[in-house]
């Protein structure tokens, strides 16, 4: 029993392996099996071989079907994300847009912002704006950051003539 979980274990590219390989032994023409010297351990293993075939086949079909099937719920996934990044974009209004136009006429797209203003927390939850680094020296008596403006809402907004109005670019 140790030895079928060690074999379901093994890597796709040894049971790639595998798989050609026991196909070969199953499925050539005897000519080019006994120009091998296989044909009495095609004949004694060939059940074994038939077995290590339909498995590993198998496992590597599954595989296969799972990667694909990840990279069509990522494509589906992204697709939504980009929508509702745009749909957030074009509905925001007020300070918030302001603070992103503000953003955008900056050289660096960055800016020191009040770390706990409501607009900079509903901005930065929805990664439309994110810290710039991971450790400040913060003056607790008015606690600012840099924050700098996404990349992806630079481009959204260069790419829709909508959302280019809306943000004077």
């Amino acid at each position: 029993m140790k030895n079928i979980v060690d074999f379901l274990k093994l890597p796709p590219r040894i049971l790639g392996a595998l798989s050609v390989a026991s196909g070969l032994l199953l499925f050539l023409p005897n000519a080019i099996i006994e120009k091998l010297y296989m044909t009495s351990f095609r004949d004694k293993y060939g059940f074994a071989i038939g077995i290590v075939f339909v498995v590993s086949t198998s496992i590597l079909v599954v595989f296969l079907v799972v990667i694909i099937a990840k990279k069509i719920k990522d494509k589906y996934y992204n697709k939504r994300l980009k929508k509702a990044r745009i749909a957030y974009l074009k509905r925001i209004d007020g300070n918030k847009v302001e603070l992103i136009r503000y953003l955008l006429n900056e050289s660096t797209h960055t800016a020191m912002l009040p770390m706990h203003d409501g607009v900079v927390l509903e901005l930065q939850h929805f990664y439309v704006i994110l810290p710039a680094g991971s450790t400040h020296a913060v003056n607790m008596a008015n606690p600012q950051i840099n924050y700098f403006l996404q990349p992806w809402v630079i481009e959204e907004i260069d790419g829709d003539p909508e959302l280019k109005a809306k943000f004077g670019r």
